[in-house]
């Protein structure tokens, strides 16, 4: 017996009449009169007493009745919990790593949760190895990170945009004015940059080391704040992933000669299930994302 003919069964026992009840489930009379006999042939009882149209409830169908108003309510407590189970999707945790956080964070506090106010985001903001793991472990949704090609086997990357890892200076450095430089230049000043914790400095150190060249790093800062401050005192100048410094005026930006990239992608668990809301909010990063990428660099 399905549950939808436990729900016509108790529907005919409650209205003792055929006919009411395929008006009130809106079901043709027939569909409903088969129902109930098939009904019968499964269960190998014989439920109801028929005379003409009108029909009472037998004993053996007066039982049932009762263990099938046990069973439904059950289900309805299930059901409802699984529904209250999708409504906590509603809100959907992020990590976002600090080289995106400045261009992410307000729009989605401002353009997303305007346009679904019914989603509420958990934002953590961390470093690129950090949201990785924090999604790996489950603690968040999914995260946002510029990575550089390695990957955790159980995590799925969505891959976005690529965009170029350039060298960070201000106008009057000796390397300002050049169009491009080379590994070797560029390990000819002291460089700050973040902690090893990020994509972009394992993939830089990774760079360097396959080059047999030995990179000047004069400070590694787990702080992108740190960076800038840094950077706008003139005190040395750093290797960054382009977007990390495309709000900053009075930097300059000077790409290397050779290809030297993060590709920005959302990371997800696999073999879990991706919610609605999180369906929504992926496709907002990535459109943010791409709009950026399409936007013209210095």
């Amino acid at each position: 017996m399905t549950i939808l003919q436990m729900r016509y069964f108790l529907t005919v026992c409650r209205l003792q009449n055929i006919t009411h009840a395929a008006a009130e489930l809106h079901l043709a009379q027939s569909t409903l009169s088969q129902a109930m006999q098939t009904i019968e042939e499964e269960t190998g009882l014989n439920l109801f007493l028929r005379s003409g149209r009108t029909i009472r409830i037998s004993q053996d169908g007066q039982k049932l009745a009762q263990k099938v108003t046990v069973l439904l309510r059950e289900i309805d407590v299930f059901e409802e919990n699984v529904r209250e189970m999708g409504n906590r999707h509603g809100k959907v945790s992020l990590a976002v790593p600090q080289q995106q956080a400045s261009l992410l964070i307000p729009r989605l506090l401002s353009i997303f949760q305007k346009e679904h106010p019914e989603i509420q985001l958990d934002i953590v903001e961390s470093y690129g190895l950090e949201a990785a793991r924090l999604v790996r472990e489950e603690k968040t949704d999914l995260a946002v990170v510029n990575y550089d090609g390695s990957t955790l086997p159980d995590l799925h990357y969505h891959g976005i945009t690529s965009r170029p890892v350039k060298f960070i200076a201000w106008p009057g450095h000796p390397l300002a004015r050049k169009g491009c430089i080379t590994l070797e230049e560029a390990s000819q000043f002291p460089l700050v940059l973040l902690s090893e914790e990020f994509y972009v400095t394992r993939m830089l150190l990774r760079t360097f080391a396959a080059a047999h060249i030995e990179p000047n790093i004069a400070y590694f800062s787990p702080h992108l704040s740190t960076l800038y401050s840094l950077l706008r005192t003139h005190t040395a100048p750093s290797i960054l992933f382009e977007p990390a410094v495309a709000s900053l005026d009075g930097l300059v930006t000077i790409p290397f000669d050779m290809p030297l990239s993060l590709t920005s992608c959302i990371i997800t668990k696999k073999n879990r299930q991706i919610s609605k809301d999180q369906r929504l909010l992926i496709k907002f990063i990535r459109q943010q994302l791409l709009d950026d990428w399409a936007t013209p660099s210095s």
